[in-house]
This record gives C-alpha cells, structure tokens and sequence, in this order.
C-alpha cells in the first residue's frame, strides 16, 4: 500500500528547509545568485545538522518516503549546494558520516561513455567523492580544485576514472531523490508561470485570461502532480522504483518547457532564470536513467 503522507521526519524536515530557504532567498529565482555566492552557506546547513538527517531508517533516521518530502521542498529552489547528495551519501557510507565538509558521488549518465562518470557539485570547495555507497570501498576521494601553485607535474597517458559503487537499495534512492528534486523544480516553474500569466498583458489583458494559455497552464499542473505523485510511488515500490522516476523526470520536464513556453521570449533569458531549473532537471533525467541502465 501506498502511504501518501510522508513521516515526522519529511514533514518537519521539509517545513523548515522551505522556512531557511525563503529567508535566505527572499523569494528570488535562482538567476540572482547564479554569478556569486549562493543564498546559503554550507556551514549553515552543518551546523543545523540538515546533512545528517538521512541517517538509515533502523537508526531512528528517515525513511525513503521523507527523504522525497525534502527533496521535493530542496528542489523548489534549486540552490546549488550539495545537500542531497550529502544526505545520501551520509545514509549509506560510514567514511561519508565521519567527514567534516559536503560529499557526493561519481555517477553513470546516459549521455557518457561508460568509462565517464558524472559528480555532482564535484567543483564545491572542499567536497569529498564518496567511492562506496552500500557496497565497495567505503572510503573518500579528494577532488582536485585545478589550482596548485609553485608546482609543475606532467603526466603522459595516465587515466584515473572514478565512479562509485552503488548497493541496489543505494542507487534506488539516488535515483527516487534526483526525480523528487527535479518535481520540486518543476511545481516552482509552474508557480512562475501562474504568477507571469496573471501579471503579463497584451492587447490590455493579462495572458492568463486566454484560453489558450489556460490549457498550457493546465497541462503543466498535471504534468506537475503526475511527477509529485509518480516520486511518491517510487520510494515505496522497490519493483518499480526506477521507471516511476524515470517517469517523474519525464514529467517534470514537459511542466518545465510549457512553463517557459508561457513565459514567451522571456523565458529563454539569463536574467529570468528558468534555465538553471530545467538544466538540473535535465541533467537529473540522464542520471536516473544511467543508474536504471545499470542497477535495475
């Protein structure tokens, strides 16, 4: 049976993440921040032990089911810190628990050769690649900053890939995550969209009074709802896990280009930021189906 809510821990968790991440936006897109710091410093998550609360089920931590509730309040604002990652990579590695800054991993993507790993936020200052996640090596890599001074290394022919080694029940949960962030990203979207619609006119009425526009609105919300719900399923059927988020993605996608295609021209520009939201979810589809490819 499907549990629709989610438990104390995604409830209140996704609660005040929505509360730290409207304080520290003040409701402003994400295109604000994209050429400085972000809204939101890691040490802030830290120190409020957000990294942590992905903690295993069977150590009084969350549940797949709550982890989509904070994913889906995250990825309504598409910062770009390496929470989610952290988180999992927390849940599932004890060399990732001891380490004192953010942790991701190295993924398969479907747009990559199979030698080629993905690692998300990889270029964040001081954060650490998990190796293993449920299986393998449970240790750390560094990644290199591509700055050192006083040093000359020249190296011929060597090739250092990296990828980490993901359990099933590890790479279900990256994936059910990647989808849930991808539909928080596409419910902001299509709350842009509704907001533009009823401020933009033309010949001296607001465009969300067309019908035309009405059903495009329409279309994204349940496209929006099908993403929300399809998440939903895929943290509580393990069978289905990776085509209901591979749907979800999928989903999200088709809310995010009507929501642009509302915006007009202006949804194609820097300044109006709905790009940096359907790139994530992009990028996100291409991970959910590199790791449907290889652990389903």
């Amino acid at each position: 049976m499907i549990t629709t809510t989610a438990g104390e821990i995604g409830e209140l968790g996704a609660e005040a993440i929505r509360d730290v991440l409207d304080r520290a936006t003040n409701g402003a897109n994400i295109a604000t921040f994209a050429e400085g710091a972000p809204p939101l410093a890691w040490a802030d998550l830290a120190d409020g032990g957000w990294d942590e609360i992905g903690i295993a089920e069977d150590e009084d931590g969350a549940t797949l089911r709550d982890l989509v509730e904070v994913a889906l309040a995250w990825g309504y604002s598409c910062v770009q810190l390496p929470l989610l990652p952290t988180i999992l990579a927390k849940r599932h590695s004890a060399a990732a628990r001891q380490a004192d800054g953010p942790v991701t991993y190295a993924l398969p993507s479907s747009l990559q050769p199979e030698d080629v790993s993905y690692v998300p936020f990889g270029q964040h200052e001081g954060i650490r690649v998990a190796l293993g996640l449920g299986a393998g090596s449970d240790d750390l890599a560094a990644v290199p900053d591509g700055e050192a001074d006083e040093l000359a290394l020249t190296m011929r022919g060597v090739v250092a890939p990296i990828r980490t080694t993901l359990s099933a029940v590890a790479a279900r949960e990256v994936a059910v995550v990647l989808a849930a962030e991808a539909a928080g990203a596409a419910r902001r979207l299509l709350d842009d969209a509704v907001a533009f619609a009823k401020e933009r006119e033309q010949f001296g009425r607001p465009i969300g009074s067309f019908q035309a526009v009405k059903h495009h609105l329409a279309n994204a919300l349940i496209a929006v709802e099908l993403a929300e719900t399809a998440v939903i399923r895929a943290s509580q059927e393990e069978d289905a896990a990776f085509r209901s988020a591979g749907f979800a993605v999928d989903r999200a996608v088709e809310a995010a280009e009507i929501a642009m295609q509302v915006h007009g021209g202006l949804g194609f520009t820097w300044e109006m930021g709905l790009h940096f939201y359907l790139r994530h979810m992009l990028m996100a589809r291409e991970l959910v189906t590199g790791l449907g490819a290889n652990h389903a």
